[in-house]
């Protein structure tokens, strides 16, 4: 936006309108901009899974090594490999 309103000496309001953002969004951006994206999510523990869990999906992943991780994931639900969940512990 500010290249635009450098040289085009239109206010960065009315660009911002013409692009259809709102101008907290726009402001929201410019706090983010350059900073590293974080998960919005929890991130894994390792104690989510079991052992035997992982070095069933540490295998299959061995064996389908071409594949991406949805992929697998999915594949590795048809057929029945390992299905892992989060689990919570009081």
């Amino acid at each position: 936006m500010k290249y635009w309103t450098e040289r085009s000496d239109i206010p960065c309001k009315d660009l911002l309108t013409w692009a259809r953002l709102s101008t907290s969004k726009y402001h929201t951006w410019l706090k983010r901009y350059g900073k590293i994206n974080e998960p919005n999510g929890k991130i894994p523990r390792d104690w989510w899974l079991e052992d035997w869990e992982k070095q069933a999906i540490l295998g299959f992943h061995d064996k389908q090594t071409l594949e991406g991780y949805r992929r697998l994931t999915f594949m590795m639900l048809d057929d029945d490999i390992v299905e892992s969940a989060e689990r919570s512990f009081s």
